[in-house]
Formats: structure tokens, C-alpha cells, sequence
């Protein structure tokens, strides 16, 4: 008899030997009785057909949620830097906006460098401020902290940022903190 590799089994017809019939297994593993009827044969069928259906349907469904998150995972895989970066930022605003007086305007004037390359690697990451001052209110982007008494601009309309927002695409990383304008209060006469 000739010697045959491990690793390269030839089939059983090259090794001059004949396969066992094949026998249909139950779920449970039991050799399932073969149906001779054909309506019981058409029965199975359209079972077997409507498993591959439903198998193939899982299958899509799951090749579609993979290939949405690996989509959300590159477009929003620099959120966690960009809200790392944003109080840095914001502190570097803070710095300029409450320099002393007799600060070197050109150590100020390099400050403010700084801030606009760190807006620009935002940007470039995809990263927007959001518009807050004199727009009308919006829950989904903006984080009233105080509404003030105005007659001159429209009730709920923000008059005042006290920490700009951002969005990473479409997405809010940070709502701006703002004021909002409410209606004066009536005046009661005693």
C-alpha cells in the first residue's frame, strides 16, 4: 500500500477506497429517518429553504451593522482627543482674555498663534464650533446655566456664551453654555 503524507490526504476515490453514503443527522445529532413521501420530501424542502433565507438575511444585516460601525469608528475616532484637547484651549482663551495689563503684546500675540493652530488641527479632525450668540436656543446643542432679563432681543435667544461647544461632524462633543433671554418680569404696583 502506498504511503500517503498526513498533512495531504488524497480523496477517498484516488485512494481506491468508496465514501459511505451519507445519512441526513437529526438536530440532535441521531440519524434523521428519511422521508420517501414527496409531499413530506417538499415539506423539508421549503423548511430548509426558508432556514437559508433567514440565514442569509442575519448574515446581511450583520455585514451592514459591521461595515456602519467600522464607518462611525474611522469618522468619529478622533473624538477622544478632541475633548481632551478642548479645555487646553480653552484655558489658552482665558489666558489672553485675562492678561494683565503691561502683558508683551507679542508674547500675547503668540498665545493667540497657538489657539488659532489648535483650532486648525480641530478643524482638520473635522471638529466645528457651534453658533451660540444670537441664535434662538436649541436644547440638542446649547446648555442654558442662566437666563437674563431682555426686551430687546426675542424670548430664548442665547445673548451670551460662557463656554463655546463643537461638533465633530454632525456629531455634539461639548453643548455651549450660554444665557438666554426671558421676557422682563411684570412689575407689581403695591
Amino acid at each position: 500500500m502506498d504511503h500517503i503524507p498526513e498533512g495531504d490526504p488524497a480523496p477517498p476515490a484516488e485512494a481506491g477506497l468508496t465514501p459511505p453514503p451519507l445519512e441526513p443527522e437529526a438536530p440532535d445529532g441521531a440519524v434523521a429517518e428519511t422521508a420517501e413521501d414527496p409531499a413530506e420530501l417538499r415539506a423539508m424542502l421549503a423548511e430548509r429553504e426558508s432556514q437559508y433565507v433567514r440565514l442569509a438575511a442575519d448574515f446581511e444585516n450583520f455585514r451592514r451593522r459591521k461595515a456602519q460601525e467600522l464607518s462611525d469608528r474611522v469618522r468619529y475616532g478622533s473624538e477622544d482627543a478632541a475633548r481632551a484637547l478642548l479645555p487646553a484651549l480653552d484655558n489658552l482663551r482665558r489666558a489672553v482674555d485675562h492678561a494683565p495689563e503691561g502683558t508683551d503684546n507679542a508674547f500675547l500675540e503668540g498665545v493667540r498663534l497657538t489657539i488659532r493652530q489648535f483650532e486648525d488641527a480641530l478643524t482638520a479632525l473635522g471638529v466645528t464650533p457651534i453658533e451660540a450668540v444670537g441664535a434662538r436656543f436649541d436644547p440638542s446643542v446649547h446648555e442654558a446655566v442662566a437666563g437674563v432679563e431682555s426686551p430687546e432681543v426675542e424670548h430664548d435667544t442665547v445673548v451670551d456664551e460662557l463656554q463655546r461647544g463643537y461638533r465633530l461632524h454632525d456629531r455634539v462633543i461639548r453643548p455651549s453654555m450660554v444665557r438666554i433671554a426671558h421676557p422682563s418680569a411684570p412689575r407689581s404696583t403695591r
